[in-house]
């Protein structure tokens, strides 16, 4: 389509496995959403990390960070539980800056079961973490939220007017959106369409997060396609579940944004 650029097509791959499969990435011509995960944060060097930005740079691949996210909570209750994910975010943040990347990818971990309903307390807690992890980013890294279990934007308008001039942006999931959103797709790009930055490319039956290549599922690309003039600027990534489905996930993802 005009004004999307092929160029902005990346793959997601866990941290690990990206060190083993780097000639295969550069490969076939993609950039690579890096996925840190929690307990591999904890250990990882800066050396390491160091490392690694120097082969993506050689290789040509340009690269965003996923930040780990199972078992946190940025806009929390407990004090302790919100303190550790803020520290574990900004450290990714950190990394972020040495790999040179072009964008921070977290979950916003709301939902109405474990909030009891209550967005305002979720709100309240979450504008103090992603203050902090905007502040570790600064102007370089844009910070990108994710739907996940959110069945509508309004929580998502509520930190955007809050944080109104600040580099926090929105990612919107196709899978996620299949699985839990209750409005239908202009319920989402509409509103935040100022604030779309980032796409990540999945399809599902509607019953569980299959991770499956564009068009698999029931997930409505043609819809989708429609609004993507909305955002030239973007990113989007080809989210396999297994590695066996990695290339035909990314070539379905290239036919769509054709």
């Amino acid at each position: 389509m005009a004004g999307i650029r092929r160029s902005s097509l990346l793959i997601n791959a866990p941290f690990k496995m990206l060190q083993r499969n780097i000639d295969r990435i550069a490969a076939i011509e993609v950039g690579v959403e890096i996925y840190i995960e929690n307990n591999l944060l904890d250990g990882m060097e800066r050396s390491e990390v160091t490392g690694l930005g120097r082969i993506l740079d050689e290789r040509g691949i340009f690269c965003t960070i996923h930040a780990p996210y199972m078992d946190l909570s940025p806009g929390g209750f407990d004090n302790k539980v919100r303190a550790e994910t803020r520290e574990k975010l900004k450290r990714t943040a950190e990394f972020a800056h040495i790999l040179n990347a072009e964008a921070l990818i977290c979950h916003p971990g709301y939902d109405k079961w474990r909030f009891n309903g209550h967005p305002d307390l979720w709100l309240e807690g979450s504008v103090e973490t992603w203050t902090e992890v905007i502040r570790v980013a600064d102007e370089k890294i844009p910070v990108i939220l994710e739907n996940v279990f959110e069945e509508e934007p309004s929580t998502f308008l509520a930190l955007f007017d809050v944080f109104k001039g600040k580099n926090l942006w929105f990612c919107f999931d196709t899978g996620h959106f299949n699985l839990f959103s209750t409005v239908p797709l202009e319920g989402w790009l509409i509103p935040l369409a100022t604030r779309l930055r980032h796409f990540h490319l999945h399809d599902n039956h509607g019953k569980s997060d299959e991770h499956l290549p564009v068009g698999k599922g029931l997930f409505p690309f043609r819809e989708l396609r429609l609004f993507l003039k909305q955002a030239p600027q973007a990113l989007f990534v080809a989210e396999a579940a297994r590695e066996a489905d990695a290339l035909e996930t990314i070539q379905r993802a290239k036919e769509f944004l054709a």
